[in-house]
């Protein structure tokens, strides 16, 4: 009986830890910083699943709801990167998010056009719980080389992130300051 009661307690544990509310802050910006990296040809990271940031109504379906800008609790680290020559500061986005699940649940879909009909910034945010939060990232930018040609540097990485920690994603164009932590 005790062997049941354990099992069941155990099976219990992680559906309540993953039904929690989570708070996520993200900035992502760019760096300008030499690189003997030319990029790629421009792929486009795409998933199906991904609901687009404007679409409020979709992100309150899959229990989504965008925090405003200035709620931020990474207001600190956008007015550095602000003042930085080697960063540009491109997005901050802040949501709450009912309990995130173990695989494939929903995507923020990021679109941020350069304004040329080329360059920009194209992607998605997935938050996910194994044994712990995961963030899932990946974000193209493209840019228009010496050569007029479109570059495309990419950040693709899954990361487990302690509740309450800062923590850094990046790649050789590319970076991301994200911070989880139990809504209150």
């Amino acid at each position: 009986m005790k062997r049941i009661a354990t099992l069941l307690l155990a099976l219990a544990l992680p559906m309540t830890a993953s039904a929690e509310r989570l708070r996520v802050d993200v900035l992502i910006f760019t760096t300008a910083r030499a690189s003997p990296y030319t990029g790629t040809p421009p792929r486009h990271p795409d998933d199906d699943r991904a609901i687009a940031i404007d679409d409020l109504r979709g992100l309150a379906q899959a229990g989504i709801a965008l925090l405003p800008e200035a709620s931020t609790t990474l207001a600190a680290e956008w007015a550095t990167l602000t003042l930085s020559k080697v960063y540009k500061p491109v997005l901050r986005l802040s949501w709450l998010q009912e309990g995130a699940v173990f695989e494939g649940g929903p995507a923020l879909r990021i679109y941020l056009p350069g304004g040329d009909g080329i360059s920009g910034l194209d992607g998605w945010l997935r938050l996910n719980r194994g044994r712990s939060v995961q963030l899932s990232a990946d974000l193209e930018l493209v840019q228009v080389g010496a050569d007029q040609l479109p570059q495309a540097h990419r950040l693709r990485e899954r990361r487990e992130l302690p509740l309450d920690t800062l923590h850094y994603l990046d790649s050789n164009r590319i970076g991301v300051l994200a911070r989880v932590s139990a809504a209150r």
